[in-house]
């Protein structure tokens, strides 16, 4: 099930950052070994307010992260 942004940010979810392909598998790894919570949305290009060129040049994927503290 996909949550709206209005229900992630209600849940404590915060927009970390919007990137794909290897820095999106850099910045998981990074936010896994700081024991943070992720949670990733696909967007589409022009769902992104920025330049997408590289990522649509290099036909990838482009997720929204949203990020938490992992509960104690």
């Amino acid at each position: 099930m996909t949550k709206t942004r209005q229900q992630l940010e209600a849940e404590g979810w915060k927009t970390a950052s919007v990137t794909g392909g290897d820095h999106l598998k850099r910045t998981l790894e990074m936010y896994q070994e700081l024991g943070i919570e992720v949670y990733l949305e696909e967007v589409k290009p022009e769902e992104c307010g920025s330049c997408t060129e590289c990522f649509t040049a290099g036909n990838e994927t482009i997720y929204r992260i949203y990020t938490k503290p992992h509960p104690s």
